[in-house]
């Protein structure tokens, strides 16, 4: 060919580029999966076909980052390929990708040999260069360096022979016009460009479900590119943030304040001064606790006008047998991860992903798993989403004390194995009818031990099956009474009303089997779509004992308070543990305190007559205004900013104070 296109080799210099790009990160993930096979002792012998379904679902992980690199590469190539100076250009930035990948990606690999895990911001609090870049390469530095280099060798040669074709085949000429070149290459363009875009964009969250990996084959999937840019976020995250982003106080004047504390002393212990004790006057023994967290479940669902339609008939009806349900219960976060970090650790919401930094945490003496661990329970957490719907969730809930964790997969095989009746599954995991039925078998088989069971259900979404017979009731009721739609859709009505008929039912077959059991229902977050000063920020918290005949010491609290009042209920008088939050419920009679009466949620503090957000009172619960009520609400928001900056000094330094 006598002209050479600058336009079509650009792009197949891309198509280069982005191959090469990917067989790094082939390359980088076999090695990866080669060394934990051979040299990691957790696992056994891995069979070859889970090396080509790792490699498989690896390279759809990768697709992400090499569609970012080749359309950044391809733009550029459109304002710099005409001239040579630009070419320069255009290569050492290949060149620099390709070292630069190969350099983090055997850092990872060093980096799991060192700590057993892949990039982690909580691993290196105060050096992250170093702990990255430098300190795995320390031991056998000169194999390391000679890998690196090999590797360098092999895939720059590999593209720069990629890239002499290219040149060989199309000689630029760089007065050749893009408008001439342009129509009759378009297919290449619109191929080369599509391709580029569905990389870089449409396989952000690959579902890897189906895989059954060990957890730490689990960890050769992302590229390291990726955790490395996750990590280095949460690091500045962590290592930006301070005291002072909570309040304007001392630490020292916040523990005064806060524990109401008169004298100076050289030094606190938060943990000593968030214990408390239970008070508990009766003997029944609780063998079994379900903790059940229920997605779009809103207080809104239980009020007068919207219980018409029967939306939670089922738990009102259990509500009205005796079990309690607070007036006022707000949220602690206003996301459905926040809130399951929160509720997990037993610490306020700092604004910061617990999840990714649960090293940094291990066994929280505020925990939801630690707590009961003491008492003897042994602790399930059961998710009937997929264990990658919120990253390092597994790892996060283990960290947290929870013996066992079941994910989506666990349950749909149990459905199957049973022969229950499909479908088993939608996009966002198992249906909810065979997440309780496999805590249910689970139970019913053999289980000796106590045992305290997290249940969180499956994400809501609109591409699950409700049954007929549900949708078409709530139809017909909504064609009658049409104001009712403005709580919900037709189908999160239903949806509502299934998981309603779900939970009484499983509640009822384990109250019949286990009658000394406690059941625990609420939800993560408020999502109500009516704004009365309640329904802003109210959640649900049901609790419900067949064997216990609680009393009631507060109808007001938040997450917070569920683990303190599960414990004033199971465990043994004088029981010592650690929580931010109070009981609201005793076997034991107690004269009615006001100062009992009060919540702290997220942004949010309530008592039995108002709601206030740190700008507004709004009365609830036909409370009346009182003379000091600016002066307690501000208190009360007080308290919750001290809490929570608390929270992030437990986090960030443990539980000293000096």
């Amino acid at each position: 060919m006598k002209n050479a296109f600058w336009f079509r080799a650009s792009l197949w210099k891309c198509v280069v580029f982005a191959l090469t790009i990917y067989g790094v990160f082939f390359a980088l993930r076999l090695g990866f999966v080669a060394y934990i096979d051979v040299f990691d002792h957790d696992i056994t012998h891995i069979p070859f076909s889970t090396y080509f379904r790792i490699l498989f679902y690896g390279l759809l992980y990768d697709s992400n980052i090499v569609g970012i690199l080749t359309l950044i590469m391809f733009i550029l190539g459109l304002f710099l390929y005409q001239s040579s100076m630009g070419r320069k250009i255009l290569h050492i930035l290949a060149v620099l990708c390709i070292i630069i990948s190969l350099y983090v990606g055997l850092s990872q690999i060093w980096f799991y040999h060192l700590y057993h895990d892949i990039f982690d911001a909580n691993l290196f609090r105060d050096n992250i260069q170093f702990s990255i870049f430098i300190a795995p390469w320390e031991e056998y530095t000169h194999w390391k360096l000679f890998i690196f280099l090999i590797s360098c060798l092999v895939f720059l040669g590999i593209m720069r022979i990629g890239f002499k074709i290219i040149d060989f085949v199309y000689q630029t000429n760089p007065y050749t016009r893009l408008s001439y070149q342009a129509p009759k290459y378009s297919p290449l363009l619109i191929l080369v460009v599509c391709f580029v875009i569905w990389e870089a964009f449409a396989l952000r969250n690959i579902a890897t479900k189906h895989l059954q990996l060990h957890s730490n084959l689990q960890k050769t999937l992302p590229n390291a590119i990726h955790s490395l840019s996750k990590t280095y976020k949460l690091y500045k995250q962590i290592n930006h943030s301070s005291f002072g982003d909570y309040i304007d106080q001392s630490p020292t004047e916040v523990v005064k304040d806060f524990f109401e504390l008169q004298e100076d002393l050289p030094h606190y212990d938060l943990q000593k001064l968030l214990q408390k004790s239970t008070n508990n006057a009766s003997n029944t023994q609780i063998n079994h606790i379900f903790y059940i967290i229920v997605d779009e479940l809103n207080d809104w669902c239980f009020e007068k006008g919207v219980d018409e339609i029967g939306v939670c008939s089922e738990l009102n009806a259990l509500v009205s047998e005796g079990a309690f349900k607070a007036n006022i219960f707000l949220e602690n976060a206003s996301s459905d991860i926040a809130s399951l970090e929160t509720q997990i650790s037993g610490l306020f919401d700092i604004g910061i992903d617990l999840r990714l930094a649960s090293k940094q945490i291990e066994n929280l003496k505020t925990s939801l798993a630690m707590n009961f661990k003491a008492l003897g329970y042994t602790t399930n957490f059961f998710f009937g989403g997929n264990r990658d719907h919120w990253d390092k969730l597994d790892e996060f809930v283990h960290s947290q004390g929870f013996d066992k964790s079941f994910y989506d997969t666990q349950i749909t095989q149990n459905a199957k194995t049973r022969s229950y009746k499909p479908p088993y599954e939608h996009t966002m995991g198992a249906y909810n009818q065979y997440l309780v039925n496999f805590v249910r078998d689970r139970l019913f088989v053999g289980y000796q031990q106590k045992s305290f069971n997290v249940i969180v259900t499956t994400p809501y979404t609109k591409d699950q099956e409700i049954e007929s017979n549900y949708t078409q009731y709530i139809q017909e009721f909504i064609q009658t009474h049409p104001e009712i739609a403005k709580q919900g859709d037709i189908h999160l009505l239903s949806y509502l009303y299934q998981q309603d008929k779900i939970l009484a039912k499983f509640i009822a077959d384990i109250s019949e089997r286990f009658p000394n059991a406690l059941f625990v229902i609420t939800s993560t977050h408020n999502t109500a779509k009516i704004s009365t000063p309640k329904n802003k920020y109210n959640v649900p918290f049901i609790l419900y004992a067949p064997s216990l005949k609680p009393i009631m010491l507060s109808n007001v609290g938040s997450h917070v308070d569920i683990v303190p009042t599960i414990l004033e209920l199971v465990a043994p008088n004088k029981h010592e543990y650690v929580s931010f939050g109070r009981p609201l419920l005793s076997n034991k009679n107690s004269p009615y305190q006001e100062n009992l009466y009060k919540a702290f949620g997220n942004k949010v503090v309530a008592n039995e007559r108002f709601i206030y957000d740190g700008a507004h009172i709004e009365y609830v619960s036909q409370g009346l205004e009182r003379t000091k009520d600016k002066e307690l609400a501000s208190s009360l928001y007080q308290h919750l900013q001290e809490a929570r900056a608390l929270s992030w000094w437990i986090f960030k330094n443990g539980y000293k104070i000096e």
